[in-house]
C-alpha cells in the first residue's frame, strides 16, 4: 500500500479508555489499522530518555513508523541570534529523541518575523540548515528533517519556500505538505482533485510527509483544526482521489484535536473505498 495513515498524538477516547502512557498507542492504533504515528513535542520536550525508549519499542513491535513533531517554539528565520540558538538545541533535542524512540522524521516549523521581507527570512532559515546540517552531521544519522507548510500568512513557509529548504541537502530533507494549513493561507482555495494534483506535480517527490485534517480559518490563516467532516475543508475525497491517480507513496498523519485516531481511520477506511472503486474501473 503507498499509503498508511495515523495520528499525531492520542485522541481523547484513548485516555477515557484507562491509558496512560503512549507506549501502549502503538497497539491502539494498530486495532484501527493505522501504521503511523506523530509523536507531538509542540509545547516541549519534557519526555525522560527511559520512557522515550519504551515508546520506541513498543511502536517497533507493532512496525508503526514513528515521526516527531518539534516545538513550536523554532524559528530558524528569527533575526534574533538567541532564539536562533535556542531552535538549534531543540532541533538537536529532538534528533536526540527521534534517536531514542526509533522515529525516521523530524517535523519543524520554520518561523516567522513581521518586519522582514520573506526573501530575507527564507535566506536566514537556508543558510541556518546548512550551517545545522554541517555541524550536526553525526546526530542526524538516518533521521530526515521535514520543514512544514506554514498555517499563517505571517510565517515563512509556503510550497515554494520549502522546496527551496529541501534542496539544501536533498538526501536529508524531506517536505511536510500540510493541506489544511495550505487551505487556510489561500483563503479556502483548494477544492478539487486538480487543485491537489497540481501541488504533487510541484513536488515532484517520490514519497512525502501529510498532514491532513479540516481547519477553520480567517483572513491571516488558520484558527483551529477541525474533526473530519464537521462541516470545514478541504474536501476528503479530492484530497484522496488525487493521491490515487497519481500513485502519490506518503505517511498522513492527521492532527485533528482529540478525535485523531478516529479521523486517521476516517480517511483509511474511505481510502480503500476509493481506491476499490478506482481498481474496478481500470
Amino acid at each position: 500500500m503507498n499509503l498508511i495513515f495515523g495520528p499525531a498524538g492520542n485522541e481523547e477516547l484513548f485516555y477515557n479508555s484507562g491509558f496512560k502512557s503512549t507506549v501502549y498507542s502503538a497497539k491502539y492504533i494498530t486495532k484501527m489499522g493505522l501504521f503511523a504515528f506523530e509523536y507531538p513535542f509542540t509545547h516541549g520536550i519534557r519526555l525522560s530518555d527511559e520512557t522515550a525508549m519504551k515508546i520506541g519499542e513498543a511502536f517497533s513491535q507493532e512496525r508503526i513508523r514513528l515521526s516527531i513533531h518539534a516545538p513550536y517554539y523554532i524559528n530558524i528565520a528569527s533575526p534574533n541570534p538567541e532564539i536562533v540558538e535556542k531552535s538549534e538545541k531543540y532541533l538537536i533535542r529532538s534528533l536526540q529523541m527521534g534517536k531514542l524512540m526509533n522515529a525516521d522524521r523530524i517535523i519543524f516549523h520554520p518561523g516567522s518575523s513581521k518586519k522582514e521581507d520573506r526573501k530575507v527570512l527564507l535566506d536566514r532559515s537556508i543558510a541556518f540548515l546548512k550551517n545545522f546540517i554541517d555541524n550536526n552531521i553525526e546526530i542526524i544519522g538516518g533521521i530526515k528533517l521535514c520543514p512544514e507548510t506554514h498555517g499563517k500568512k505571517i510565517s515563512i513557509g509556503d510550497i515554494d519556500e520549502i522546496l527551496r529548504m529541501c534542496k539544501v541537502y536533498p538526501d536529508i530533507f524531506l517536505p511536510t505538505i500540510d493541506f489544511a494549513h495550505i487551505y487556510a493561507v489561500n483563503g479556502g482555495q483548494l477544492n478539487n482533485e486538480d487543485d491537489f494534483t497540481r501541488i504533487f506535480e510541484k513536488l515532484n517527490y517520490k514519497e512525502l510527509h501529510i498532514h491532513f485534517s479540516q481547519i477553520e480559518f480567517n483572513d491571516k490563516g488558520e484558527i483551529r483544526h477541525r474533526s473530519l467532516n464537521s462541516g470545514f475543508g478541504p474536501p476528503i475525497d479530492a484530497f484522496l482521489s488525487s493521491l490515487i491517480t497519481n500513485h502519490i507513496k506518503a505517511r498522513v498523519i492527521v492532527e485533528t484535536p482529540g478525535t485523531q485516531s478516529k479521523d486517521a481511520k476516517i480517511l483509511l477506511d474511505r481510502y480503500l473505498e476509493l481506491e476499490g472503486k478506482n481498481g474496478k474501473s481500470l
